[in-house]
């Protein structure tokens, strides 16, 4: 018995010394471990960046508008907010937009949705783009004007009475609205420009 005692009196310390050891560096490791996998996303840290796409998570748009306002730029909202919010925010429209066209093409009532992009005409926009389509008119199709289709204020209905547009081409031109001129039904990839060619003497805003 005593030694076993004597033993265990000299090697229980070792024992446990080396326990002791092994515990801490297994802890230290996990704690570095894990501390590879953390992420800040506190908006206070210096490296704190957000994309575009993710401010939607936090309830927030972000919308560009240009054109015939006074401030244009790109400008951060909250989901469900509407046009006319969005003209607030770039002080109003401009003295030379043309007021017929937001009067009859612009619902100042649409809620915006992320990335939308809001172009307002001036007033001699609208105009040389009607004379424009006009000349085009009369030289290529003897048209009245009550027979041409307004691409900004159409029904679906009407729309599909053009060659070539059914019913989901008639919506993704009514989604795309408002248009400056006939051109952006290419540039904002609603129609082909072959399409578009062939549809335009028939076309108007």
């Amino acid at each position: 018995m005593p030694k076993i005692l004597s033993f265990l009196s000299i090697f229980l310390p070792i024992l446990l010394i080396i326990a002791g050891l092994f515990m801490a560096t297994f802890g230290v490791r996990s704690l570095l471990a894990s501390s590879e996998t953390l992420e800040c996303f506190c908006p206070s840290c210096p490296d704190f960046t957000l994309a575009d796409g993710g401010i939607a998570s936090l309830g927030l748009i972000k919308v560009d508008i240009q054109g015939a306002v006074k401030k244009p730029g790109i400008y951060q909202l909250e989901i469900g907010q509407r046009l006319s919010d969005l003209i607030a925010l770039a002080d109003g429209f401009d003295p030379d937009a043309d007021q017929a066209y937001v009067a009859k093409t612009l619902n100042l009532a649409t809620e915006l949705k992320n990335q939308d992009k809001i172009y307002i005409p001036f007033f001699e926009e609208v105009e040389d783009s009607s004379n424009n389509d006009n000349g085009n008119v009369a030289t290529s199709v003897d048209l009245e004007s009550s027979d041409l289709i307004s691409i900004n204020q159409s029904t679906a209905t009407q729309l599909k009475t053009l060659s070539g547009i059914g019913e989901v081409k008639a919506q993704a031109i009514i989604d795309a609205r408002p248009y400056a001129s006939l051109e952006e039904l290419v540039s904002k990839s609603v129609l082909s420009e072959n399409l578009f060619n062939d549809l335009k003497v028939q076309l108007t805003l």
